[in-house]
């Protein structure tokens, strides 16, 4: 029972990017477009860093230290 219920926070933490790649917490990552926040912009292809995945929503940290909310449609794990 508890492996199992390990097993499905592990799930909750990975969410697939742009191009369908496995992406999880931690993970440093590129944004695909602007995304507009109360706190700025988020440009694209800024690198970013996902400190929380919920859902198909992730908080990242861009490089100022800034947190933004973005969708899967928002990131890439590709950096080229």
């Amino acid at each position: 029972m508890l492996r199992v219920k390990h097993q499905q926070q592990q799930e909750r933490r990975k969410m697939r990017d742009v191009k369908n790649r496995l992406v999880k917490e931690g993970e440093r990552v590129r944004i695909e477009v602007n995304v507009p926040s109360h706190d700025g912009m988020l440009y694209k292809d800024s690198i970013v860093t996902i400190d929380e995945i919920s859902g198909n929503k992730a908080r990242v940290v861009d490089a100022s230290g800034k947190i933004h909310w973005v969708t899967e449609q928002h990131i890439s794990a590709s950096f080229l």
